[in-house]
């Protein structure tokens, strides 16, 4: 082909991308800089008296800081509080709370040397940062949660609420009995007075404000075998769930020593504590030396999905697992609690490398291909959101309207922890943990910036990433690459083509690359390295005959789109001898570019044996369903046997490809599996497939128990997949609050498919964005914008106008927008 044609096809294909992907774009929004800051805040001690039942607090925060120059006013962070009196060293001063700050004006002005006292005593009813739930089951008990991230704390304690301050802090908590009260650093004493306890938690090591914990129920306290044989590890559960947590957190131990001897940096807390709180505000929150955990987290052995949370019925598995998730949050105290991003734009610093942890510690534990297949995941993850959303933005990004912009979980989890992957291959493992391991060293119980990771490179392992860095961190999307190859039979050379053609949009442009290529002849098998920089680039490369495969990144070292077209015999050999990436990518193109070939057929075969990996042969069985031939029904229908569950649940996936066909095997699937996720599975296949299925069915699925609710779950999102109206009772009935807030959820979602209108739906709605449960408010508050609920506006606007949390002050008055315009459209 000559020169001229390829430059025409690369050109033509460009051109393709660029309808879609001309919408590419940057988040925009106000510029979040690193926080200044006029005092040094040393030590919060919080005496509170905290009534669950009644959502309040009373008390007094004692706060000592030093100023950083010259001060005749102190200035914290306080939203909402009802503040009664402030003293400074015990006399009385000058105060004023307006915009959620609280102003306290000095008798006199303080400099760096001194040392300030401030005593406020205040009550409050917390809107957020502190969350007051009844219990589902006995509503005369309460769970008591704390959640931090983006300054949600200063609506229950007055203090500094950015990231770029650390200092010790005492939680002094009196509550009712039963209650128990778990915090941050060590239990100094517990006293029991009558029917009330007081508990007495110091925090020694400093930490940010957003990492205060205070957990406040019904808790039994399991133990772990201490790490090292030292640091105290244990776990809090709803009373009765002992078992449960024994089985969850489990391998705890092993993580701590594993991070702690992988980098080289002992964990630096005095403790940890896990908690379990039913329907928790976020899936699970680092705080130092604590994490809380949804009690989705809870299971007994077989019970439950390797997925935390809601499970997913549309996918093999998802990469946040209950293991991935408990390392992930435990990573933090090394990556986010010790050391802190100075702001919240540089927040991959924290996520990126938790995300990542917790793909090392499966590494450790299952090996590399599961590391491989968490990373692929992660890759697929972040470019299913991109092409859904169009957004490209760079890992540090300071422009955001609300701060769960900046956690976006396809960029800033996902992308970054293949990023992270990219950087280790890319200097290899003894220059890696070398300088991550410089890096804790230096800035321990520190803050950080995305410049002093570098640095750590730099100085560990004399490489120079400015490149790296430009291209991943400051710069945003990803290259697309088209490969294409002819052997050289004269020269005994392999002719390489690569093109860069991801669309050159602001924020995203041509990247540079060490790209490794296999080569595989029937002789030998040798791999070496390339650079791609330019949007055109040729190799070659040696090979003493013409190769039976040509691989390029088969390793999955890039976060990159690769378009390598081959001949099925080549796809053959790569589906068996690849690494797990190239292999999957094969499996893939086979059953893309030649359906009916026999060499698709043998690939998904072989993908099933034994020998292979669990994720190849569940991949392989959900590739069936895009085959759909008679031999590729009968493969499909065969691993549903397999003892592996997540490889009968790909078969389920693929049987739903064969349509109403396939409907008798997929309700013996809901009859008979023993697993819930693979029955939740053919239950939303069934609903796709069969938009008659009776109601009948769906209520004797209702009406089954299992882990989380989970055949409950499934059951409504097939309600949401039928969408019909004489369903409408049975969704109803799951939007109850006896749910857990996955079903909860998705019985609304399905309820404004299924009667958008319904002026039971809009109550229901502005309950949900009123109530305690925080997930079901931010799904509610968006919900009664897109139906334009006017019922909603005072409320809507109480929510923007009190911004006692960024992201629903923002959705609220995206809501109110939205309702204002639908109001206004001319009648038809």
């Amino acid at each position: 082909m000559s020169k001229l044609r390829r430059r025409m096809l690369a050109a033509s294909f460009s051109l393709a991308l660029a309808a879609p992907a001309s919408a590419q774009k940057l988040p925009s929004g106000p510029d979040h800089r690193i926080r200044d800051r006029a005092y040094d805040l040393r030590h919060l001690r919080a005496e509170l008296r905290v009534m669950p039942e009644r959502g309040r607090i009373e008390g007094r925060a004692a706060i000592t800081l030093a100023p950083l120059g010259v001060l005749s006013r102190v200035e914290l962070d306080a939203i909402g509080l009802d503040v009664s009196s402030v003293t400074l060293g015990g006399a009385p001063v000058e105060f004023a709370t307006q915009g959620g700050k609280l102003r306290i004006d000095l008798p006199e002005p303080a400099g760096p040397t001194s040392s300030l006292e401030l005593v406020v005593a205040y009550a409050a009813e917390p809107e957020a940062g502190m969350y007051f739930q009844p219990d589902r089951r006995d509503p005369r008990r309460h769970w008591v949660t704390t959640y931090g991230e983006g300054g949600l704390h200063a609506n229950w304690v007055p203090l500094y609420n950015a990231p770029n301050d650390k200092f010790t802090s005492e939680m002094v908590i009196t509550v009712p009995e039963p209650y128990v009260v778990i915090s941050n650093g060590r239990l100094v004493a517990t006293t029991r007075g009558e029917r009330q306890s007081t508990w007495h938690w110091i925090q020694e090591r400093p930490h940010p404000d957003y990492l205060i914990a205070l957990y406040i129920g019904d808790y039994e306290r399991g133990e772990l075998a201490p790490a090292f044989g030292e640091i105290p590890l244990a776990y809090w559960v709803p009373r009765g769930r002992l078992a449960e947590g024994a089985h969850a957190f489990r391998n705890t131990t092993a993580m701590v020593e594993f991070f702690s001897e992988r980098f080289g940096y002992r964990y630096p807390w005095s403790k940890y504590d896990q908690i379990v709180a039913p329907d928790y505000p976020v899936g699970a929150m680092e705080h130092t030396g604590v994490t809380g955990h949804d009690e989705g987290v809870l299971r007994r052995p077989g019970e439950a999905p390797d997925e935390f949370g809601p499970p997913l019925f549309d996918r093999v598995s998802d990469v946040w697992s209950a293991e991935a998730t408990i390392s992930h949050e435990l990573a933090h105290h090394w990556f986010g609690d010790d050391l802190t991003c100075s702001d919240l734009s540089r927040i991959w610093l924290n996520e990126s490398f938790a995300s990542y942890l917790m793909m090392l510690w499966d590494e450790r534990r299952l090996g590399r291909d599961e590391l491989l297949w968490q990373v692929e995941r992660a890759r697929r993850a972040y470019f299913e959101f991109v092409d859904r959303e169009h957004v490209i933005r760079p890992l540090e990004w300071p422009r955001y309207e609300k701060y769960g912009d900046v956690y976006q979980q396809e960029i800033t989890y996902f992308k970054g922890a293949a990023i992270l992957h990219m950087l280790r291959a890319a200097v290899g493992d003894g220059a890696y943990f070398d300088s991550l391991r410089h890096y804790l060293e230096t800035h321990a119980a520190g803050n950080v910036v995305s410049e002093d990771l570098a640095a750590a490179f730099r100085d560990a392992a004399g490489a120079n990433l400015d490149w790296f860095f430009a291209d991943w961190i400051h710069g945003g999307g990803a290259p697309r690459l088209e490969v294409s190859y002819v052997y050289r039979p004269d020269r005994k050379m392999v002719d390489l083509e690569v093109l860069q053609v991801q669309p050159l949009v602001e924020g995203q442009g041509l990247f540079r690359l060490p790209v490794r290529v296999r080569i595989d002849t029937a002789g030998e098998s040798r791999t070496e390295t390339v650079w791609v920089e330019k949007d055109e680039e040729h190799f070659l490369l040696a090979a003493e005959e013409e190769p039976v495969m040509v691989s390029l990144d088969g390793e999955g070292d890039l976060v990159a789109r690769i378009d390598f077209a081959k001949p099925a015999r080549e796809l053959l050999h790569q589906a068996r001898h690849d690494a797990l990436p190239g292999r999957m990518r094969a499996l893939e193109q086979l059953v893309a570019r030649h359906p009916a070939s026999d060499e698709t057929q043998t690939a998904l075969e072989a993908a099933q044996g034994a020998e292979s990996f669990w994720a190849e042969r569940a991949e392989a069985a959900r590739l069936l369903g895009a085959v759909r031939t008679p031999a590729a029904r009968a493969l499909a229908e065969r691993a549903l046997s397999e003892a592996d569950y997540r490889v009968r649940k790909g078969a389920v996936l693929g049987l739903a490809g064969f349509g109403p066909a396939a409907k008798a095997r997929l309700r013996e699937v809901v009859e008979r599996d023993p697993h819930a996720d693979v029955v939740g599975t053919a239950i939303v296949a069934l609903a796709r497939i069969d938009p008659q299925l009776e109601r009948g069915f769906l209520e004797r699925q209702l009406a089954r128990g299992a882990w989380y609710d989970e055949i409950r779950l499934a059951t409504v999102l097939a309600m949401k997949e039928l969408a019909r109206g004489d369903l409408l009772p049975l969704v109803r009935g799951s939007a109850a609050p006896s749910f857990n807030q996955a079903v909860r959820q998705a019985a609304l979602e399905a309820w404004e498919v299924i009667a958008p209108t319904d002026p039971e739906l809009h109550a229901a709605l502005l309950d949900a964005a009123d109530g305690p449960i925080y997930k079901l408010q931010i799904f509610a508050l968006a919900a009664l914008g897109r139906r334009g609920v006017e019922s909603a506006a005072p409320l809507l606007e109480t929510t923007a106008e009190r911004n006692f949390d960024e992201n629903m002050a923002v959705l609220a008055r995206e809501a109110l927008a939205e309702i204002r315009r639908l109001g206004s459209a001319p009648d038809r």
